[in-house]
C-alpha cells in the first residue's frame, strides 16, 4: 500500500496535509475537554492566556454582572470590540465562553493549514515543497500557543496567513479587509501587513517607487482601514493610561529581574533587544529565558529566510505588478524590524515591541525553512537521485513532522481543587473572593465571581490597572501572614470582601506560593519571614470559619474578623 503521494500530485500532498491537521486537531479536542487518560469530562479545562480575556465574560449572560470589578473592567475594555462581539454571538448560540475557547482554535488551526498551502504553493509551485513548507509551519503553530488561546493573538497567524495570500495574487480587494479585521483583532500585525503592502510598490532592479493610481489606492484604502481599526481600540484604554515607559519598567521588581513575571530584560539582568519575549527582534522559538544562549538557534532558525530574502532582493527585477516570489520574504523583514525599532523607542506605547517580530517573522521563517529543504528534495526526488542523503534528510523530515503533529502543546490547565471553584461559583452574585492562591487565577473565567487580585491578571502596561492591582496583592499578603487582627479586618472591611481562598499549604507549614514572588516580591518575601516568627491571626482563626475544606481553603471573611 502507498502512504505517500505521487511526487506530481498537488491534490494528494494537500490533502495529507490536511489529513495530518485533522488528526491533529481531534488530539487537540480529547486535551480540551477530557481528563488526560479518561473519558471524563473535564469542564474547568481553559487555555492559559484566556483565563485574562474571559475573565468579564459573566457579563454577556447579564449586563451587571461584576459590577464596578477592576479586572473584569480593565479586560473588557482591551479586548477589541469585534473580538467581543464573536463571543458574544457564540454565547447567543448558546456556546458559553469557554466552551467557545476550547472550540475556536480547531477553526483556527484548518484555516491556517489551508492557507499555509496556498502560501507556500505560490512560493515554491511544487507540491512536495508546498507541502513541506505548510507543514512546518503548520507544525510550528501547533507548538506555540497563540492559537490554542482564544484571545486576540490567536487570529494573527491565520488573518496574516490570508493577507500574505493576496499580497502574493496581488489582491487589494483581499489585502485591504484582512488588514481591517487585523487591525480590529491584533493591530501590531496590521501594522506589519500594511508596511508590507507599501514596500510591494517598490521595483528593485532598478530602485523606482511606483506612484500610479493603483499604488495610491491601495495604500490609502489600506491605512485608512488600519487606523479606522486600531483607533478605537486606543480610547477603550485610555482610561488606564498613563502607559509604562521603558524606564519605569526598570524601576519595578516584576519587570526589571530575568524570570519576573512581565520581564523587560534578559537572564543577564540588563534590556536585551535580540533575545527577550517582550523586547526582543529574534522570533522566540527557543525560549529566551531559558539559556543565555537562546539567542543562536533563534537566528539560525531565521537564516533560511534570510538568505532567501538576500537573494530575492540581488536578482529580482520584479516589478509592482508582477509576481513576487521571495520578496515576500524582504518585506517582512525591512517591515516587521522597522515596526520593532519604532516600538522599542515609545515602549510600551505602541504595546511589546516583540510582537512586531515574533508574530509575523516567525511564519515566513518556517516557511523558508520549508521552501529550502522541500525544493531541495523535490529536486533530488525528480533527478531520480535517491542517495542516502536523500533518505537521511526526508526520513529526519519525517520524524520531525509526525512528532508534531501528534504532540500539540496547547497550554491548557485546569484547577488543582475543582470542588473549589464549583464552591466559589455557587456563591452569591456580589461575592468578592481575596487571598493568596494561584488557584484565584482561574476564578473570575471560570466561575463569573469577583476577584480582587491574581498574579495571571497582573498586567502591568497601565499603571492605572496595575497600580490598584499591585496594592491589593501586597494587601492581601499583609492580611494573610499578619499577626495583628486588624490588618486583617482592614484588608476585608476596606476591599468588601466576602470570601478569602488560600491554600493548604498557608494554613498548615505557613507556606506561600512561590510565584507571586515573580511580581510582588519584596511583599512575598516579608510575609514568608512574618509566618515564620508566630502563626498568622487567619491562620489561628480558620477552623472555625471554613466554606470549604479542600486544597484550596475557602474561609468567610466575616466571621474572621469577628474572632
Amino acid at each position: 500500500m502507498k502512504i505517500l503521494p505521487d511526487i506530481e500530485s498537488e491534490r494528494g500532498w494537500r490533502n495529507l496535509l490536511f489529513a495530518g491537521t485533522v488528526a491533529t486537531a481531534l488530539v487537540y479536542l480529547y486535551n480540551a475537554f477530557f481528563l488526560p487518560g479518561t473519558l471524563t469530562v473535564s469542564p474547568f479545562t481553559i487555555q492559559d492566556d484566556a483565563r485574562q480575556f474571559l475573565t468579564w465574560m459573566s457579563r454577556l449572560d447579564d449586563e451587571l454582572a461584576m459590577r464596578g470589578d477592576l479586572l473584569a473592567d480593565y479586560w473588557q475594555s482591551v479586548c477589541p470590540w469585534l473580538y467581543r462581539a464573536i463571543f458574544g454571538t457564540a454565547n447567543a448560540l448558546g456556546l458559553e465562553p469557554n466552551i467557545f475557547a476550547r472550540l475556536l482554535p480547531v477553526a483556527l488551526l484548518l484555516l491556517c493549514a489551508w492557507m499555509g498551502w496556498r502560501v507556500a504553493w505560490l512560493l515554491t509551485k511544487r507540491p512536495l515543497a508546498a507541502f513541506v513548507a505548510a507543514a512546518l509551519l503548520t507544525g510550528f503553530v501547533l507548538h506555540e500557543d497563540s492559537i490554542y488561546s482564544a484571545t486576540p493573538r490567536a487570529f494573527s497567524t491565520p488573518l496574516f496567513l490570508i493577507f500574505l495570500d493576496g499580497l502574493l495574487r496581488g489582491r487589494g480587494w483581499q489585502m485591504i479587509p484582512t488588514l481591517f479585521v487585523l487591525g480590529l483583532l491584533y493591530p501590531t500585525t496590521a501594522l506589519v501587513g500594511l508596511a508590507m503592502m507599501g514596500l510591494s510598490r517598490i521595483s528593485w532592479r532598478p530602485f523606482r517607487i511606483d506612484f500610479g493610481l493603483r499604488t495610491w489606492l491601495l495604500c490609502g484604502l489600506g491605512a485608512v482601514a488600519v487606523g479606522a481599526a486600531v483607533i478605537p481600540l486606543a480610547g477603550a484604554t485610555s482610561a488606564w493610561e498613563p502607559t509604562l515607559s521603558l524606564a519605569d519598567a526598570l524601576t519595578q521588581e516584576n519587570m526589571n529581574s530575568g524570570l519576573a513575571r512581565s520581564a523587560v530584560v534578559g537572564l543577564s539582568g540588563e534590556v536585551d533587544l535580540i533575545c527577550q519575549a517582550r523586547m526582543g527582534l529574534l522570533p522566540e522559538i527557543v525560549p529566551c529565558w531559558s539559556t543565555n544562549l537562546a539567542w543562536l538557534p533563534n537566528l539560525l532558525l531565521m537564516v533560511p529566510m534570510l538568505l532567501l530574502a538576500w537573494r530575492a532582493a540581488k536578482n529580482s527585477r520584479f516589478q509592482p505588478d508582477g509576481e513576487p516570489g521571495d520578496l515576500i520574504h524582504v518585506w517582512a523583514l525591512l517591515a516587521a524590524i522597522a515596526w520593532w525599532a519604532i516600538a522599542v523607542q515609545v515602549a510600551f506605547s505602541l504595546h511589546l515591541p516583540s510582537r512586531y517580530t515574533q508574530r509575523t517573522l516567525s511564519v515566513l521563517e518556517f516557511i523558508a525553512i520549508g521552501q529550502m529543504i522541500g525544493l531541495w528534495l523535490d529536486r533530488r526526488l525528480v533527478a531520480g537521485r535517491r542517495s542516502g542523503a536523500t533518505a537521511v534528510a526526508g526520513g529526519a523530515l519525517t520524524l520531525v513532522l509526525l512528532s508534531s503533529f501528534v504532540t500539540p502543546t496547547p497550554g491548557l490547565s485546569r484547577p488543582g481543587d475543582i470542588g473549589a471553584m464549583e464552591r466559589i461559583a455557587a456563591l452569591p452574585d456580589d461575592a468578592v473572593i481575596g487571598g493568596v492562591s494561584d488557584q484565584l487565577d482561574y476564578v473570575p473565567a471560570l466561575t463569573g465571581r469577583r476577584t480582587l487580585a491574581t498574579i495571571e491578571h497582573s498586567i502591568p502596561y497601565h499603571s492605572g490597572y496595575f497600580g490598584p492591582l499591585r496594592e491589593r496583592l501586597e494587601a492581601a499578603l499583609a492580611a494573610v501572614s499578619s499577626p495583628d487582627p486588624a490588618v486583617l479586618t482592614d484588608y476585608v472591611r476596606r476591599h468588601g470582601v466576602t470570601v478569602i481562598a488560600v491554600d493548604r499549604a498557608l494554613i498548615a507549614y505557613g507556606e506561600l506560593p512561590p510565584r507571586w514572588e515573580k511580581v510582588v516580591a519584596t511583599p512575598l518575601r516579608a510575609a514568608q519571614q512574618q509566618l515564620k516568627l508566630a502563626p498568622s491571626v487567619l491562620q489561628q482563626r480558620a477552623p472555625n470559619c471554613l466554606l470549604y475544606d479542600g486544597d484550596l481553603i475557602l474561609l468567610d471573611a466575616a466571621c474572621l474578623t469577628r474572632g
